[in-house]
This record gives structure tokens, sequence and C-alpha cells, in this order.
């Protein structure tokens, strides 16, 4: 792992990307900083974050673009793959490598609390928490890149995708919030989770066949729950959606809330994508 780790730090130096990825964040925090707490005067360097994350949209896939589908892309996969080191590393390797790049990068900006400090009471709990729950949902969306990037051999294919994926994941909430009392809006919301799941066995066994009938028999149950007992579909999609509600659990560490749940939440999240990333590889790896 340790000599994965090392390669894909020296290659996002030496392609300039680990210090654009530094420099961009650096720049836009330092704006945020400057609007909201220099011009205004205020001591609340948290906000700054809540600003900062739609951010991860663009910082995300710069991240994450390039790690595994640029492998395939170059035709050194198969040589990576056959070397003795486990999946596991491989990918431990390559997202701790993203992770440093973007903990330096949040490491930096400490000087803007610091410089705070000079001209008033911070408020110490929210700051640290902020910054935890920055580093956390940071490396939710690095995982997701991940998992993405090992799917493709195209590196726009993987950055668009990963935008994509991000920008759901930001606004799960507020989409199904307007319309999760809908019981044909959780209906809809339940047939395109059974699309993917169809996707997902086609992709592993590349039966069109199979595929359908997986659909088939989970659209036919899903119309019969539905006529039989709508009362289910009430909310359904809501509730599946705080599934993947990573801003509220960033907002209660943005609070100064350290819940150990949403750390659970967050490393689950991660482990969860790390884990589809390890099974996409070992399957390439066996074929």
């Amino acid at each position: 792992m340790a000599a994965i780790f090392k390669r894909e730090i020296k290659m996002y130096f030496s392609s300039m990307i680990g210090y654009v990825f530094i420099s961009f964040f650096v720049l836009i925090t330092a704006v945020y900083f400057s609007i909201q707490n220099i011009l205004s005067m205020s001591p609340d360097f948290q906000y700054v974050f809540n600003s900062v994350i739609m951010m991860f949209l663009i910082l995300a896939p710069i991240l994450t673009m390039r790690l595994l589908s640029e492998e395939k892309k170059q035709k050194t996969e198969q040589m990576l793959l056959t070397s003795p080191v486990s999946v596991l590393d491989i990918v431990l390797g390559k997202y701790l490598a993203a992770m440093t790049v973007f903990l330096i990068a949040l490491a930096i900006t400490i000087i803007f609390p610091i410089i705070l400090s000079f001209f008033g009471t911070l408020a110490v709990a929210q700051i640290v928490g902020s910054y935890i729950g920055f580093l956390l949902l940071g490396g939710s969306f690095i995982a997701v890149g991940l998992w993405i990037s090992s799917v493709t051999d195209n590196q726009i294919i993987s950055a668009v995708a990963t935008f994509a994926a991000v920008f759901l994941l930001l606004m799960v909430e507020t989409i199904v919030r307007a319309a999760s009392g809908s019981q044909s809006f959780s209906l809809m919301f339940a047939s395109i989770i059974a699309l993917i799941i169809a996707f997902y066995f086609y992709y592993n066994t590349k039966n069109t066949e199979i595929s359908i009938t997986v659909f088939i028999v989970e659209a036919a149950a899903l119309l019969i729950l539905y006529f039989l007992k709508r009362s289910i579909f009430t909310g359904l999609a809501g509730k599946f959606a705080m599934m993947f509600a990573v801003l509220t659990r960033f907002n209660n560490f943005a609070m100064g809330i350290f819940d150990v749940s949403s750390v659970v939440y967050f490393i689950s999240f991660i482990t969860v994508f790390l884990y589809f990333t390890v099974r996409v590889i070992e399957k390439r790896r066996w074929s």
C-alpha cells in the first residue's frame, strides 16, 4: 500500500493536479473568509465551510477522475493487477493519497481562524467540529469519486459522473423533501432504485434476459404494493433519502455537536464505497 500511496502522491504533484487543487481550494476559502469574516467583521468562521461545500462539485472530480480510469486508459492496469499487491492495498493507497492532498489544502486554511483569534473570541467547538465534519464529508465524496473512476476508462466521463453524484448527494434532501409526501413520487423513486438494481445485475452478469427479468419482478412487486397497501409509499422517498443525508450530519459538526453516530455514518459511507471499488477491481483482476 505504501508504494501505491507514494506513487499517487508523486503523480498528483508531478502533473500539477495537486497544486491546482490546493490553490483553488485555499483561494475559494480565502474569498469566502474575506466576505463573511473580514468585511462583515464576524468571528463565525464555521459558516465559511457551509459556503465552500458546493465547491466539492469541482474539487471531488479533480482529485478522483484519473485515479483508476487512467490506469485502464494508459494500459498500466494489468501490470498493477498482476503485481504482488492486494486489491485492497491498491484502493487504500489511491484513496489515502487523494485524502492527503485534500488534508494539506484543509490544513492550510487553519491560518484563517488563527487570524480571527487576534481580533475576538472564537467559537472553538464549532470551528473544530466544522473541520472534522468537512474532512469526513470530503472523504465521503472522494470515496464516491474513486468508485466511479473504477468503472470507466474515460477521465471526462469519470469527472462528469462524479460531479453528478456529488450534486445528488448535496441536493437529495432538498429534492425529496419537496415531494416526499407524495405517494406517486415515492413510487417513481422506488422504480428508479429498481432500475439501478437491474442495471447492477447487468453490469455483473452481462446477461440482458436476467436483468430485464429482475426489473420486471421488481416493477410488478412495486405495483402490487402500491395498489394493495399504498400507505407504505407515504414518505418512503424521504426515509430512503435520509440514508444519504450527508449535509444533515455535517451540520451537526458545524454547530459544535460531536455526534458519534454521524462519525460512524461517514466512516460506514466511506467503507461501503471503498468496498464497491474493491469489488469492481477484483472482478477485472479475475476476468
